[in-house]
């Protein structure tokens, strides 16, 4: 399978569970912190990991204890990296908090050149540059007078950029060493880490979410599982193509992620309004269709 297949293919699934993240924490959380979706997603990569475990036939052990640990401690650093864009998607629209992600090919591009000694052609770069011109334009704040973009959202999602671009890099660095599975296996115990840490030493944290599982217990299990194997997915996906190109290509290539994000919420501002709703208004929709003809430009070119 080509590598751009499964790199294209992230983008959509996360473009999915943007959308999710944005429905529970209006739904399911509104009184309590962002930080709680890292607990669900912890539990969930629990069972992943033992899904893992079972269907696994290599050995899982054979990573190497300083590998372990250096992967375990990098599936942590992917959950902590979620954590700030929860705190902005709680506040924004998800086709204004998305868009900011496409910072992570910069970091990632730096850090590759220096880490793994990767490097991209003139033309992937000048796609890279249009892509990233695309999710700025998708990401401008048209209600106000003067040209502005949200500071906030972008301190916030820059610094889950640059924790995302580190996380890719050194799951690239251990699985070409490894075994893609082996070190998802290990990968995913340090989101359990994570949740575990949050439910023990943060009471705050504790609270809210047992509060969360007692009011809607069904639903928001139901509907955290669903997007966290979603958003798995996509994980899976990004990881697997980031073996056979460099990393940053990868990144660049999940440009297209804010035009999904955006279509999505199109569709359910339109059909599914009690779900969450978007702007649509004419510049709006102008500005929106624009940055996303300059990514497909970006993505062309890409590939």
């Amino acid at each position: 399978m080509h590598w751009y297949f499964l790199a294209f293919l992230s983008p959509l699934l996360w473009a999915i569970s943007t959308h999710m993240d944005k429905y529970i924490l209006g739904r399911y959380l509104k009184g309590a912190s962002p930080a709680i979706m890292s607990i669900f997603a912890g539990i969930v990569g629990l069972f992943f990991s033992l899904a893992v475990l079972l269907f696994y036939r290599g050995d899982i052990l054979g990573i190497g204890l300083v590998n372990g640990i250096l992967i375990v401690l990098n599936g942590a650093l992917l959950i902590v990296s979620f954590i700030p864009y929860y705190f902005a998607l709680k506040d924004d629209d998800a086709s204004v908090v998305s868009p900011l992600y496409q910072t992570i090919p910069i970091f990632t591009f730096i850090l590759g050149y220096f880490l793994l000694k990767e490097t991209i052609s003139p033309v992937q770069i000048l796609a890279g540059i249009i892509i990233i011109l695309g999710a700025i334009l998708m990401s401008v704040d048209l209600n106000q007078p003067k040209f502005s973009i949200k500071l906030k959202p972008l301190l916030l999602m820059l610094l889950s950029s640059v924790l995302i671009s580190i996380h890719f890099l050194l799951f690239k660095f251990i699985a070409i060493e490894g075994t893609f599975w082996r070190t998802v296996f290990w990968e995913y115990l340090g989101s359990v880490a994570v949740a575990i840490f949050l439910l023990i030493f943060i009471k705050k944290y504790r609270e809210q979410f047992i509060l969360v599982i007692k009011d809607n217990s069904f639903y928001v299990i139901l509907v955290n599982a669903v997007n966290e194997i979603i958003n798995i997915g996509g994980k899976l996906c990004a990881n697997y193509s980031s073996l056979l190109v460099p990393v940053v290509l990868v990144n660049l290539a999940n440009g297209l992620q804010p035009m999904f994000v955006f279509l999505i919420g199109l569709f359910i501002t339109i059909f599914l309004p009690f779900v969450g709703k978007e702007e649509i208004t004419k510049r709006h929709l102008i500005q929106r269709f624009a940055a996303i003809v300059i990514l497909l430009i970006g993505t062309f070119l890409l590939v």
